[in-house]
């Protein structure tokens, strides 16, 4: 599948602000039924892009802006071509993933995260529902499904930071808590899994099923891995309780959210932010060009590169 993405960024500042630094984390990445055509990231003001691979694997585009400013705008712009990768491992059995050298390799992804930090009760419930589980692939569907019985989808539920025990005692939740909520449960009893950040072609996060758009408007999104002894990674949607399609983008993984946040960034002054993000992501046909790579770029009426002359020329005067 080709899919075109653009990620529009907009901080809007009630008094000016300076040598703002902001780590931005939005870039697809190259990997196994993945390949990045092209990307690019251009700021309003203008500032230099400082590109680099952090240290659990994700492109890194750094920009800092010295002069006083009252917006900061950002759009990253980007062409994939996504495949169904292959699962293997099926048959591995649960107690491979007590092998020394397994959870040595992956123990940063065992240990408890700022927001994967489970309770007696979740570890518990997660125990009791996979012990009948006889392969590791088993116990992690089993784990997402006991998921899907604790928490009902609500947009706006909670907010980043939520801890386990209040997510579960809410029972709501975006698709970061569900995610969460997985590691949390799956770290308990033994397997290795890791937050994925990315995109999904979907016009509703929750459903996949018989979705034909074109385009949809949509926000970053998040699931799991975990890790199959002997074969690498078991990517799978806690919100939409199946496995990765080739709907889906990487962005990056890590422990948690706080490890691929898409933005974060710091500023000078005193200046209280307000923020808005959007995710643009346009299917192409097999012949169609890329309105990255082909042609003068245009966007969204001229206003974003207006903006940016605007603001370049004030710099200069």
């Amino acid at each position: 599948m080709r899919l075109d993405i653009r990620y529009r960024l907009h901080f809007e500042y009630d008094a000016p602000v300076w040598d703002s630094q902001n780590e931005i984390r939005v870039r697809p990445s190259d990997r196994p039924g993945q390949r990045v055509i092209s990307h690019r990231l251009t700021t309003a003001p203008a500032a230099r892009v400082l590109t680099f691979t952090d240290y659990w694997g994700t492109t890194v585009d750094h920009v800092g802006v010295r002069e006083p400013h009252s917006t900061f705008d950002v759009l990253a712009e980007a062409s994939v071509e996504t495949s169904a990768v292959a699962q293997t491992g099926r048959a591995v059995p649960i107690e491979a993933v007590g092998d020394s050298d397994f959870v040595l390799e992956h123990v940063e992804y065992l240990a408890e995260s700022s927001h994967t930090a489970g309770t007696e009760a979740v570890a518990d419930r997660a125990a009791s529902a996979s012990a009948h589980s006889r392969t590791v692939s088993d116990r992690v569907d089993v784990i997402v499904d006991t998921v899907h019985e604790m928490l009902v989808y609500e947009g706006s539920a909670t907010d980043i930071g939520v801890s386990i025990a209040d997510l579960v005692a809410g029972g709501k939740g975006v698709c970061q808590d569900y995610a969460h909520l997985t590691i949390a449960m799956l770290r308990s009893v033994g397997i290795p899994a890791r937050y994925v950040s990315g995109y999904l072609f979907a016009s509703d996060e929750r459903s996949l099923d018989d979705d034909d758009s074109d385009q949809v408007s949509v926000q970053t999104h998040a699931w799991v891995e975990a890790a199959i002894p002997g074969h690498g990674w078991y990517p799978v949607d806690p919100t939409n309780r199946q496995v990765v399609t080739d709907r889906h983008v990487v962005i990056g993984h890590g422990r948690d959210y706080d490890d691929v946040a898409p933005v974060r960034g710091v500023f000078a002054g005193t200046a209280t932010p307000s923020v808005e993000a959007e995710v643009v992501i346009a299917r192409m046909g097999p012949a169609a060009r890329s309105v990255i790579t082909d042609g003068p770029r245009r966007l969204d009426d001229g206003q974003f590169e207006a903006r940016q002359r605007l603001q370049q020329r004030q710099q200069q005067q």
